[in-house]
């Protein structure tokens, strides 16, 4: 370098900050130069090192990875539309981050609920179903090609770069302290809710009644999908916290009051269709008044959840979707499908949005099957963790709600018949977590409009694996005899462990019916005989659950989604019947009691006399005839061998082993009926949108 341009380097070295913002000529003086001096500005001088100049490597290799990409866009453009995601995915596997590559950016910052959030991320957990053999991530709805065939993505970007598995684990000890911290704030609060009898009343509810109607609510309908955060709510009702309002209240009340034996909660004291009738109208004239479905926040989602599901049990199907489909696209708005990091700060907050999130996952899907509608979360959305920290529920002594105003004889009956359980609450609804994500495949792979035969057998036995890893890997304390209805263990299985195994089972059918001749999926070869004989198992296993829960626990308090799966296994009860043709055979027995138990739901749930006319109707296309008159009283012993019960033995014959499978090539040569009788039955009965004929509204 030559010394004029060594001069003029160390001059532009030497200006002053000041001069070097104005861009004019720095004298270099010391302290100050003449221009500061001039300005009254303080000259700062800064020694930095020149910028490193790119070497020629990198210069290259910048060229070659810019052609590579060039020449990619070529081949996507030239490609055909089908080929586009394909190759999209393939890039996306070989170019995965690693975790040192990984930027701020790629985590969402908050914005409309609190806590710092991992939207694409889920955190790493230990799951029941083979995630680690899952497909890639699906990214064709992210994707479309216009008029003149350029590739055009939307949505959020890193659905395209990034893996949806999260490789960073928790610290244990700090998880320790947050598990901790929810259980003694658990225990306070729990403490703290006999407070509640100092008020005297709940939004014009006397407070005898409203505590009343929280204890029918956390005996038995916060069990089945832990939406209500008892914690939370508990305590903001004494605070007047965001985490309660007037409708969550009210809705609550309304959906406890059909399990209440008082004449308070009826508008007609000899009918009961009208219990809860002034909380289901006072949650109206809140919605409408505070302009709630405009306004979402988390005590309008729980509502509006415990709604849906309870004008689904009431039959009343269509205010049921659309107060559901508003608490799903809440569930969006506020941000509940994100994952959220936690903290010991922000834990309680985040234990709830986890469990409102999964209660409403598992509440889409339901509604999905009894509507035979589509889901509004998809599984590819369901990142958040279903960890749940706050165990509070998981080793609770359980006994049912027994109303102190009752006639003390009575209260002492109850007290004296009824086991003390533990409810393992927690652990249920994980597993129920798990159980319904199949559930979305199933229905994915097997119910939506344009699922085919030929992809539903493919992907038949998958399904079936992964139900069999969630069954074989359950804890001990959920494995359920379901003939005696007792844990392995030798304890009485709770209420809510008992629906988890009759949910379980209609799964089963759910997965393996479509596929049998006459299935809406009209497979044109013969279907193994072992798909018929699961569904009779799984028919003849909900039966004897429904019965045990019966026995046990009496299905005047039971939730409406037993009887999904006892309509469920009549289908196949009904079937089984006709095809041993008048031959005395258990299934007749089993469909009589399905049929019996049914009965007893429709008390509290009036929708349940819709499976009910189905499956008579059935029956009557079938020339199946009733036997309920013949039926023995059937009260299960619950430290008793299975064959110690008159219904054990009746099953007995019912085993599918010595049974000729209905659609088997032995079964059919002999038959009456053709295939097209069968098909019109199953057009009857259908498995998926079973009630949807109710809210017809169109001629």
């Amino acid at each position: 370098m030559s010394s004029r341009q060594s001069s003029k380097r160390q001059a532009s070295t030497r200006s002053c900050e000041f001069c070097r913002k104005r861009k004019v000529r720095c004298d270099a003086r010391k302290p100050s130069c003449a221009s500061c001096v001039r300005h009254g500005q303080e000259c700062i001088y800064i020694l930095s090192t020149p910028e490193a100049r790119p070497t020629r490597a990198i210069v290259n290799h910048l060229r070659a990875e810019n052609e590579r990409m060039r020449t990619y866009i070529k081949q996507l453009e030239e490609s055909a539309t089908s080929q586009v995601t394909n190759r999209i995915c393939a890039v996306a596997q070989i170019n995965e981050p690693t975790q040192s590559d990984e930027t701020p950016t790629a985590h969402i910052q908050e914005d409309r609920v609190s806590g710092s959030r991992e939207s694409h991320n889920p955190p790493v957990e230990t799951e029941s179903l083979g995630n680690l053999n899952a497909p890639a991530p699906d990214v064709s709805p992210f994707l479309w090609t216009d008029e003149k065939g350029n590739l055009n993505v939307f949505g959020p970007s890193s659905a395209l770069q990034s893996a949806t598995r999260n490789h960073e684990s928790d610290d244990p000890i700090a998880l320790a302290h947050v598990q901790n911290g929810l259980l003694a704030n658990a225990a306070i609060s729990r403490q703290r809710e006999h407070l509640l009898r100092d008020l005297t009343s709940l939004d014009g509810v006397p407070i005898d009644l409203a505590i009343h109607l929280f204890e029918i609510h956390w005996n038995r309908q916060h069990h089945s999908f832990l939406l209500t955060y008892r914690p939370v709510i508990m305590r903001d009702i004494l605070q007047h916290g965001r985490f309660s309002s007037k409708f969550l209240l009210n809705a609550i009340f309304a959906c406890a009051s059909k399990f209440s034996q008082r004449q308070d909660v009826l508008d007609d004291v000899g009918d009961l269709t009208t219990s809860g009738g002034r909380f289901f109208r006072r949650c109206d004239e809140l919605m409408a008044s505070d302009n709630l479905l405009l306004t979402p926040s988390l005590p309008t989602i729980v509502g509006l959840l415990l709604l849906g599901s309870t004008y689904n049990a009431r039959g009343m199907t269509s205010k049921a979707w659309l107060l559901t489909g508003y608490a799903l696209r809440m569930v969006f708005d506020v941000g509940l499908h994100l994952n959220h990091r936690i903290t010991q700060e922000n834990a309680m907050e985040v234990e709830m949005y986890r469990r409102v999130f999964w209660g409403a996952f598992i509440c889409d899907k339901l509604q999905s099957l009894y509507l035979g509608r589509p889901v509004a979360i998809k599984l590819r959305d369901a990142h958040v963790s279903h960890e749940f920290n706050d165990k509070m529920e998981e080793d609770e002594l359980w006994t049912p709600y027994v109303d102190p105003t009752l006639p003390l004889t009575e209260r002492t009956h109850h007290h004296a018949s009824t086991p003390r359980d533990v409810i393992h609450s927690v652990t249920c609804f994980q597993q129920l977590c798990l159980l319904f994500k199949t559930v979305a495949k199933i229905i994915d792979n097997f119910y939506v409009v344009g699922a085919t035969a030929a992809h539903a057998f493919s992907s038949l036995q998958q399904m079936e694996n992964e139900l069999k890893q969630w069954e074989t890997s359950l804890p001990a304390c959920l494995q359920v005899d379901p003939l005696s209805g007792t844990v392995v263990t030798g304890r009485t299985a709770a209420p809510n462990l008992l629906i988890l195994h009759i949910t379980f089972n209609a799964v089963i059918i759910l997965l393996h019916r479509p596929l049998t001749a006459g299935g809406h999926l009209k497979m044109e070869s013969t279907v193994p005989a072992s798909s018929w004989k699961r569904c009779s198992d799984a028919a003849n296993k909900i039966t004897h659950l429904s019965i045990s829960y019966r026995s046990i626990y009496s299905l005047r308090s039971a939730p409406y989604l037993i009887s999904y799966g006892l309509y469920v296994a009549c289908t196949i009860h009904v079937r089984n019947a006709a095809a041993a043709r008048g031959e005395c055979t258990g299934h007749a027995t089993l469909l009589a009691w399905s049929l019996r138990c049914l009965g007893e739901l429709s008390v509290p749930n009036p929708g349940v006399s819709h499976p009910i006319t189905i499956i008579k109707k059935l029956m009557l296309a079938k020339e199946v005839e009733l036997i309920d008159h013949d039926l023995p009283e059937m009260r299960l012993p619950r430290s008793s061998a299975p064959g110690d019960n008159r219904i054990s033995e009746v099953a007995a014959t019912a085993e599918t082993s010595d049974f000729q499978v209905p659609f088997s090539d032995l079964w059919t040569e002999t038959a009456e009926l053709t295939w097209d009788d069968w098909q019109e039955a199953y057009n009857d009965d259908v498995l998926f949108g079973f009630m949807d004929g109710q809210s017809s509204l169109l001629p």
